[in-house]
């Protein structure tokens, strides 16, 4: 019986947070009430307050997820054969970029971003830090497949600076309504070179 009840419980979590998406997506973060949520997942106020107590709680759950799932892809690409590291940290970054702007869009991530920075030290801040270092972990993990890199690469440092030159140009996308996709990729792409040169 607990079995089931976790499993409704579950399925309360998911049509919430994609009614949270949908609406955060087409309305924006400010504009999307939690009763709007509520209305389209089909469940009380009170459900989406009692799951996630603020709209921000269902904000930093949605980020959560999506880093869930970018994970997933992530592991897919560890299994690809790679010979070149450029080649390869690229496909990395862009993994990333993919999926962040299929799964919320530009105003949702600046605003994930700002709320990152003005409640640093509350759990949203801590989680989101938390999100950031699991890729950097995978990032070095991807890292040390490459034979060409030096034998004395640092390989956490080198994931920490190329994560950093990524989020770099990724923060730029978001707040720079002007800078095209690819634009964003060819200076990713040259700034990822510019690294891995001193590298190898």
């Amino acid at each position: 019986m607990s079995g089931l009840r976790e499993h409704k419980k579950e399925n309360r979590r998911q049509r919430i947070l994609d009614a949270a998406r949908e609406h955060f997506r087409d309305r924006g973060f400010d504009a999307t009430t939690i009763e709007m949520i509520a209305e389209s997942a089909d469940v009380s106020a009170v459900t989406v307050y009692n799951h996630y107590r603020t709209k921000g709680g269902v904000l930093l759950a949605l980020v959560t997820r999506s880093d869930d799932l970018l994970i997933g892809k992530i592991e897919e690409l560890m299994e690809t054969p790679q010979t070149d590291p450029l080649d390869g940290v690229v496909r990395f970054s862009n993994t990333i970029n993919e999926h962040a702007f299929s799964y919320l869009n530009r105003e949702i991530w600046r605003h994930v971003i700002a709320t990152s920075i003005l409640e640093g030290n509350t759990e949203f801040g801590a989680v989101y830090r938390q999100l950031d270092q699991s890729l950097i972990e995978q990032l070095e993990r991807f890292l040390k497949r490459f034979e060409t890199l030096r034998d004395d690469c640092d390989c956490q440092t080198a994931a920490e600076v190329l994560y950093n030159v990524h989020n770099a140009r990724f923060l730029e996308f978001i707040i720079d309504r002007t800078r095209t996709r690819e634009e964003r990729d060819r200076l990713t792409r040259r700034d990822l070179a510019f690294v891995l040169g001193r590298l190898d």
